[in-house]
């Protein structure tokens, strides 16, 4: 026998209509129609339902119906698949809101740290803010420093540092502005503007990694002393790592 013909003798020696049958099982008159003439079958759980509610195996009620057991079986296996995929997918959700959580702690340890150093250092180096919104000190008679007004990133930026970590230095000379950026500790550019034309005479772009470590040779470019351009330089280095590093 079909499994539609085990449902209906099923139905019939329990004296139940199709709409009482349908009732049970939280479906339509025609659902059970079509499962008595095997145009349809019920789903798995259903079919567990109907055995544990009339106290039949399932053996006995898939028996013959090959069509139902291979249904069945395919059930079963597309089954497991899921919940393997579910449990693959449980798992790497996991891991990516374990690894979020880990990295938004480090997150607000960096960002409290580096803030909290980047507002220590203001104070220690007496650093004030000017009209442009980064924040000055002057270390000697025409000789400013400056900072970024910094903040760190957003959480969602994924980054643990701030998005400009440089320290400038302007130097107003008789004839010339000297303009120094230091971009990473004991990395630095240099040029000279005249201030008659605007125009750069002096540079470090085509200076070797070597030629910034000679001060001498900075100072000619840059048209300051070796002394003076020593003590300028070796400044900027010790502020690029009080404030970043």
């Amino acid at each position: 026998m079909t499994l539609g013909s085990n449902i209906q003798k099923i139905r019939k020696e329990e004296h139940l209509s199709q709409e009482d049958f349908a009732e049970m099982f939280h479906v339509s008159r025609q659902t059970i129609s079509n499962w008595e003439n095997s145009k349809s079958y019920p789903d798995l759980e259903t079919i567990i339902k109907i055995s544990d509610s009339f106290q039949i195996s399932l053996d006995i009620l898939l028996k013959e119906d090959l069509i139902m057991v291979k249904t069945f079986d395919d059930e079963v296996k597309s089954t497991r698949k899921y919940a393997k995929i579910l449990l693959v997918i449980a798992v790497v959700f996991a891991l990516v809101i374990g690894s979020f959580v880990i990295y938004s702690c480090v997150y607000f340890n960096t960002k409290n740290k580096l803030e909290g150093n980047f507002t220590q250092q203001l104070k220690e180096n007496n650093f004030h803010k000017n009209r442009n919104g980064y924040y000055s000190m002057s270390d000697s008679k025409g000789i400013t420093y400056s900072v970024p007004n910094q903040s760190m990133p957003g959480l969602l930026d994924f980054s643990l540092r701030f998005h400009i970590s440089n320290v400038y230095c302007d130097i107003d000379l008789e004839d010339t502005i000297v303009e120094i950026v230091w971009e990473d500790n004991n990395e630095f550019t240099a040029s000279a503007i005249s201030k008659d034309d605007n125009k750069i005479v002096g540079s470090t772009s085509e200076f070797t990694e070597s030629d910034f470590t000679n001060m001498k040779k900075l100072g000619n470019e840059l048209g300051i002393s070796e002394r003076e351009m020593t003590r300028i330089i070796e400044k900027g280095n010790e502020l690029y790592q009080e404030f970043y590093l």
